[in-house]
């Protein structure tokens, strides 16, 4: 069996697809994929045996109908290919789709996103909020109707090579961390693609804070762009205790890092997704999103998400993705929920019973 896979949306959409992967790769040792993907979500999909990752780039080398065209001719040579699998369902993958089924008669099994159910969660009145299922879950059925199906196994699901190893290792050697002790590592990345996921920094100062005062642990703040790193940059100058990670390390690396978190507190959004598919234990702060919409942490305890639950605030959730505007004008679903509620979670997360007991109280 040879199968073309496209998926090349967001990065923590993509990064979802390592579970999958790796339980056909279990379970069909003879199994080809091919996964056409963007070139910088390949550390996702290391170790994965029978899968080549074909990076491009849609912004400059296969722009536009002409670009979509040649890399079609580019993936055919690779082939032949026995089936197509559609984890995108945009025009990009519809265009290939349609130029390898008019040119090789290869049929694409194409994804359903649930998009009139989701709808569902986020009106305004009348709110029908019932767990969908999980874009894991979506990618599975996709591969069910191809003629393949597989249950994912326990994580982690994302292996970083010797490579993003090494990096990872530089980065602490450059920050003179040698070896971590007994000190617990906190990774904290409170930003997300949209102000309506992205927790206010007041909190995540609060937060740094209480950590500062109260526990004898090392933080490592994540994330990315201009505006993230110099937030995040102002933090990591006020905290002592904090590694600034943002701008400083490759994804590779980043991945590498994670590795070795205790605890990993973020948004809906990257940092969460990926944390949980390495297996680290994950914190996610929730805003306008909810994770019934089948965006959750995979694997992970449903206890570990914190979020003003929509009997209290029963505009939530107003947004499946978090780009919508907030029609109240306050972001009370992120505002609500305190350093000192994320903090009481984390305690718990990352002590043992015996260590609650004889920590001194919050102050």
């Amino acid at each position: 069996m040879r199968f073309l896979v496209l998926r090349f949306g967001k990065m923590g959409d993509v990064a979802l697809l390592a579970p999958v992967l790796h339980a056909l790769a279990r379970k069909y040792s003879a199994i080809s994929i091919t996964l056409v993907t963007r070139k910088a979500f390949e550390p996702f999909f290391y170790n994965i045996p029978g899968v080549e990752v074909i990076g491009v780039d849609f912004d400059h080398e296969y722009r536009g109908i002409y670009g979509l065209y040649r890399l079609y001719r580019q993936l055919r040579k690779l082939g032949p290919y026995t089936h197509g699998v559609d984890l995108q369902s945009t025009y990009r993958s519809r265009i290939l789709g349609f130029l390898f089924w008019l040119l090789t008669s290869l049929r694409f099994a194409r994804i359903v996103k649930g998009q009139r159910e989701k709808r569902l969660h986020i009106r305004r009145r009348n709110k029908i909020l019932e767990p969908l299922p999980h874009m894991v879950e979506r990618y599975m059925h996709v591969f069910e109707r191809a003629g393949i199906s597989a249950m994912p196994d326990q994580g982690p699901w994302i292996n970083p090579d010797t490579g993003s190893r090494a990096l990872a290792k530089d980065f602490l050697l450059a920050n003179d961390i040698k070896n971590k002790k007994r000190q617990p590592w906190i990774g904290i990345a409170p930003f997300a693609s949209y102000q309506q996921k992205t927790w206010p920094v007041v909190h995540t100062h609060e937060l740094l804070s209480l950590i500062q005062r109260n526990l004898d642990a090392k933080v490592f703040l994540f994330g990315g762009g201009p505006d993230e790193i110099q937030k995040l940059g102002a933090l990591h100058r006020k905290f002592e205790n904090t590694v600034l990670v943002a701008g400083n390390l490759s994804l590779d690396g980043e991945i590498a890092l994670l590795l070795r978190m205790d605890v990993m507190i973020a948004m809906d959004g990257f940092n969460m997704h990926l944390a949980a598919l390495l297996g680290k234990r994950v914190l996610s702060i929730w805003g306008a999103t909810h994770p019934y919409s089948g965006f959750g942490p995979y694997g992970a305890d449903p206890d570990t998400v914190i979020q003003i639950a929509p009997d209290d605030l029963d505009c939530r959730p107003c947004s499946i993705t978090g780009s919508r505007p907030c029609f109240r004008g306050d972001l009370a679903c992120l505002n609500w929920i305190t350093a000192r509620n994320v903090f009481e979670k984390l305690k718990y997360e990352l002590l043992a019973p015996e260590d609650l007991d004889t920590l001194p109280q919050t102050d």
